[in-house]
């Protein structure tokens, strides 16, 4: 028999949301902080979108955490939990949301990080936005916060750009993981032979836009200017995290060049972006400031 060729993912009809099948599935990774994972799962739970499933991931977590969301999945049928086995385990959260994709059953995917939060209109509004433009994959503004003793502090608002092509992505990931939907058809022609989707590899989520827009040109991009997402920061040594991301994003870099002075060119601009964004008024879509956390935010978190 000869060999089936791949379905466009762009000509390709996928299934239309009924009966068992939820308008969107979202993939949770997840590595203890079992009270964070809770607040995350609990701001899912609150969306004006009845119509998704969240696929729980457990990597390799204690005990306890796995606890939390064996309860979550007791208390709502729309959560789902995986194990990573100890034989598959590998550092980095790559492996378990490919995982995830996997058991998903919708025909759009949404990624939310176990310490990240979602605005209670996300799904419903994003949803909107794919079936009125076309939108392969759609992201949305987001706010970056902190967490301490006065409570929890916005610190910066960023705005992924309005239009996004290859190129432009070769700056800088400017697609936040936890504020995507994008179409599972795309994800699975992404897919490396057993590997998935995801690759091992640290920036995991910025490879893989990279092979996607690289991949398919004609990719429909759309966003949403409201920050319907909330990105926890965490206490860190800067300095440190900045060199390995620099390492990280130079490997990555390379696989999209032809030749030492292309990788060295592109991974000047994506240094020189890194700085152009510190500048006031950059029109690099980010906004600092410092304000408390919206009530729409705070309410999951409560205990």
């Amino acid at each position: 028999m000869a060999d089936q060729a791949m379905p466009d993912p762009f000509t390709t009809p996928e299934p239309e949301p009924g009966g068992d099948t939820p308008a969107i599935s979202v993939v949770i990774p997840f590595h203890d902080r079992g009270a964070l994972l809770a607040q995350a799962c609990a701001s899912l739970r609150r969306q004006t979108l009845p119509s998704w499933q969240a696929i729980l991931v457990n990597d390799g977590s204690l005990p306890e955490t796995r606890a939390v969301a064996h309860q979550l999945t007791a208390d709502d049928q729309r959560f789902q939990l995986i194990d990573v086995g100890k034989e598959r385990h590998i550092p980095g959260p790559w492996l378990a949301r490919n995982i995830g994709i996997t058991a998903s059953r919708a025909p759009l995917i949404a990624f939310l990080d176990a310490d990240d939060l979602w605005h209670p209109d996300k799904l419903a509004r994003q949803l909107r936005l794919h079936r009125d433009q076309g939108a392969d994959l759609s992201v949305t503004a987001y706010l970056r916060f902190r967490s301490g003793n006065h409570g929890e502090t916005v610190v910066e608002r960023r705005t992924p750009p309005p239009l996004l092509t290859y190129r432009e992505l070769l700056a800088g990931n400017v697609v936040p993981l936890s504020s995507v939907i994008v179409r599972r058809a795309l994800l699975q022609a992404a897919a490396s032979g057993a590997c998935g989707p995801f690759r091992p590899e640290r920036h995991e989520d910025y490879g893989l836009w990279l092979r996607l827009f690289a991949r398919c040109p004609e990719l429909r991009y759309a966003r949403l200017t409201e920050p319907l997402m909330a990105y926890r920061l965490h206490p860190g040594s800067l300095s440190a995290q900045r060199w390995r991301s620099h390492q990280a994003v130079s490997a990555l870099l390379a696989q999209h060049s032809r030749h030492r002075l292309e990788h060295a060119l592109l991974l000047a601009r994506w240094g020189f972006a890194r700085v152009r964004e510190r500048w006031p008024h950059s029109g690099s879509g980010q906004m600092r400031c410092r304000e408390p956390l919206p009530a729409d935010y705070l309410e999951p978190m409560s205990p």
